[in-house]
């Protein structure tokens, strides 16, 4: 890790002015900006600001329309923009790799200009490589290339497919990051994971928005949630490594969780999302590079959507540790890494089914086996419920899209199926929504028609984002007795905090 790693902060605006957005930036804890003069597009400004001497140091760029940036002018305008600029002393000038391989007039004009270090009076070079549209196999041939340069940092930045991408992106990171100043980044959701673990494997910096709204590439977090939900000051070459699995995974609630508790408790772990696209193939990936590349230090992953009998098949196929309750509930949604460097799988999802029907009195006092129980769905979350609910006496009867896994689901576990219409007419006393229909940001989708609702039974949806679903709410406006996901969300995290860190958490977090 490197302990000067930066904080930056892109200023992509005139107004307010840029002294006060240095100064609120700077309260909130940057370590430099970054004038994105092809963005703010009012020159007159930027002189004044760099004229002035800004607060923090700070980078000029005047980024290329190929690499993300908007048209400012035709190449020589925008590198004379850049140079002119430059003579107002900014502490770095960044200039695209090609543009700096491709024209000897440009490598000419900065090195009259530039320097490659600090120590010269004279701002430093930059040169980065901006790929909008993939992350190329041999990745190490772009960070050779820039690593040859007389550059003063080297930064490149990628599109990611998923975190396996991100996570070669950090394999460059760790390569270069010793000798020289590094600044490795993948873009959008997937790369998140970049800006997250950037600190362990010793960046030079990462970049971060000063509010939402003011990012100048996509997945950059605010500065506030890179420090408050991240830990971002508390990251170092020891910090373990944690994340929840799934397709999509913007809406999850356990970055905030996870991380929350392992600053309450001294814990030096950080928790991030990563996303890996939907097939088990893509699962198989990520984790056999996690196996083979240890240095990333991953200790443990929440699973979700699409990916629970994806993780189940990947030990199964590893020779890994599958619990009983994973095996009988058929899917896996925490894997644990063992200090011999095996990954284990288990099921929390089960506890958390149980903990939160149990809030209910009826359910607590006469116990599952008084109730007949509708299960809309098929999948991981499903399976859980059905194996947990059948263990227990429940009367349950499974609805899905797809009457095959239904049917299959049910025999496995020795209940009944019903088609997918049939749900409207179905006469549980419980029904449990183990489909995503409904979650953010689908929050105006229902899986079941409000008329439904005439005969009171205890609905429980396991959708926690948002806590109170449109089929909640209607159930509960129809005099229902509701369940949120939130109760078996917290139940299931906490599950998972015990067999990562060996305790049993602390209150649950709401949203």
């Amino acid at each position: 890790m490197s302990e000067s790693t930066l904080i930056i902060v892109p200023l992509v605006r005139a107004d307010p002015p840029l002294v006060g957005q240095v100064e609120e930036v700077a309260r909130a804890g940057a370590s430099a900006v970054e004038l994105r003069v092809d963005l703010i597009r009012d020159i007159e400004s930027v002189s004044d600001f760099l004229a002035a001497g800004p607060e923090l140091p700070t980078i000029l760029t005047v980024r290329s329309e190929d690499e993300g940036g908007e048209r400012l002018g035709d190449s020589q305008e925008r590198i004379a923009l850049a140079a002119r600029l430059g003579r107002l002393n900014p502490t770095y000038i960044d200039v695209e790799l090609a543009t700096w391989e491709g024209s000897e007039e440009v490598r000419r004009r900065m090195d009259a200009l530039c320097a490659s270090d600090e120590n010269t009076g004279r701002p430093t070079l930059i040169l980065s490589h901006h790929d909008l549209r993939r992350t190329p196999n041999k990745l190490g041939d772009t960070f050779d290339r820039l690593a040859a340069s007389p550059a003063g940092v080297i930064k490149a930045v990628f599109t990611p497919r998923d975190a396996l991408d991100s996570c070669r992106v950090l394999a460059e990171l760790r390569r270069l990051g010793c000798g020289r100043r590094v600044i490795a980044l993948a873009l959008g959701e997937a790369g998140l994971l970049t800006r997250v673990l950037g600190r362990k494997f010793g960046a030079w910096a990462t970049f971060a928005a000063g509010e939402r709204g003011g990012e100048s590439a996509a997945g950059q977090p605010t500065i506030t949630e890179l420090r408050d939900l991240f830990g971002w000051v508390g990251i170092d070459a020891d910090t373990r490594a944690y994340g929840v699995i799934g397709w999509p995974v913007t809406h999850s609630l356990s970055p905030r969780f996870h991380n929350e508790y392992m600053r309450g408790a001294g814990i030096n772990g950080v928790y991030s999302p990563t996303p890996i696209t939907p097939t088990y193939a893509a699962f198989a990936a990520f984790m056999d590079y996690t196996v083979a590349n240890p240095w990333l230090d991953f200790h443990g992953f929440s699973v979700t959507i699409p990916h629970k009998q994806h993780a189940l098949r990947w030990l199964s196929e590893t020779g890994g540790t599958i619990s009983e309750v994973a095996r009988r509930c058929g899917a896996v949604n925490t894997l644990i890494r063992n200090d011999n460097g095996k990954w284990r799988g288990e099921n929390t999802d089960a506890a958390g089914v149980v903990r939160a029907l149990s809030s209910v009195t009826d359910i607590r006092e006469k116990g599952l086996g008084a109730f007949s129980v509708d299960v809309l769905g098929a999948g991981g979350a499903a399976r859980a419920a059905v194996a947990v609910l059948v263990e227990h006496g429940g009367r349950v009867t499974i609805h899905n899209r797809d009457e095959e896994r239904a049917r299959e689901l049910a025999r496995q576990f020795g209940c009944e199926s019903a088609t997918w219409e049939q749900r409207v007419r179905g006469a549980g006393d419980i029904l449990v929504n183990c489909t995503s229909v409904g979650m953010a940001p689908d929050v105006d989708r229902s899986p079941m028609p409000a008329e439904r609702f005439t005969s009171g039974p205890i609905v429980f949806d396991t959708i926690y984002n948002p806590a109170e679903t449109r089929l909640l709410r209607e159930a509960r406006e129809r005099g229902c007795r509701t369940i949120s996901g939130m109760d078996m969300f917290a139940a299931q995290a906490n599950e998972q905090i015990s067999l990562w860190h060996g305790s049993s958490g602390r209150t649950p977090c709401r949203p």
